[in-house]
């Protein structure tokens, strides 16, 4: 399903939100590593459905899976759907350690680098919200960027230290340049990923 999702949303974001999500399990849920592994291979399967609801789309494709039923505990299934459902930045309210390891792992594990977060957004603002003028579209990638991750922002909500620091060093760069409309350094991260 990833590989038909939009370039924020594909393969590589869903493994790189696993990588994140197993290193914070390993640490902070040792005892359901392998639950923080399909909670976060999961995590976006909603989009399948729907954008704007993935996160409640994909509970509902997780409860009528047979087979995740059929092979977790019932508290485990239960923390897997809650997981998904959870784990979006602007709508989440992750309660268990398993939803916020995948909300932040989401955040903080979804990208690699800074022109790797710019790109992912961009191809959400390509493929949604299209301007002509390809400068207006960085620059919409940066605005929602900047008030996503700003101090106080959604996505700066984060549950543990670690992905705090990594949130920072992705994002801040994005949120620097865009405060001082530097299109060069955003053009910069798009053709750093374009050949």
């Amino acid at each position: 399903m990833y590989d038909d999702f939009d370039g924020g949303h594909n393969r590589r974001h869903c493994l790189l939100v696993r990588k994140m999500a197993v290193l914070l399990a390993k640490k902070y849920l040792p005892e359901k590593v392998e639950l923080a592994f399909i909670a976060a291979t999961l995590h976006d399967i909603g989009l399948s459905v729907d954008r704007e609801n993935h996160e409640v789309e994909g509970e509902k494709l997780i409860r009528q899976d047979k087979y995740l039923k059929d092979n977790l505990s019932s508290k485990d299934f239960e923390e897997l759907c809650h997981a998904v459902k959870e784990h979006r930045a602007s709508t989440g309210n992750p309660q268990t350690i398993l939803a916020k390891i995948i909300s932040d792992s989401d955040r903080g594990g979804g990208s690699f680098n800074t022109p790797e977060a710019f790109f992912r957004s961009y191809n959400v603002v390509l493929k949604n919200y299209p301007d002509p003028d390809e400068n207006i579209n960085i620059l919409n990638t940066a605005k929602h960027l900047s008030e996503k991750f700003c101090q106080g922002g959604c996505g700066r909500r984060t549950y543990f230290p670690e992905t705090e620091i990594i949130v920072k060093k992705i994002y801040d760069p994005i949120m620097n340049a865009y405060k001082k409309q530097d299109l060069n350094y955003l053009k910069s991260l798009i053709k750093s990923l374009v050949k």
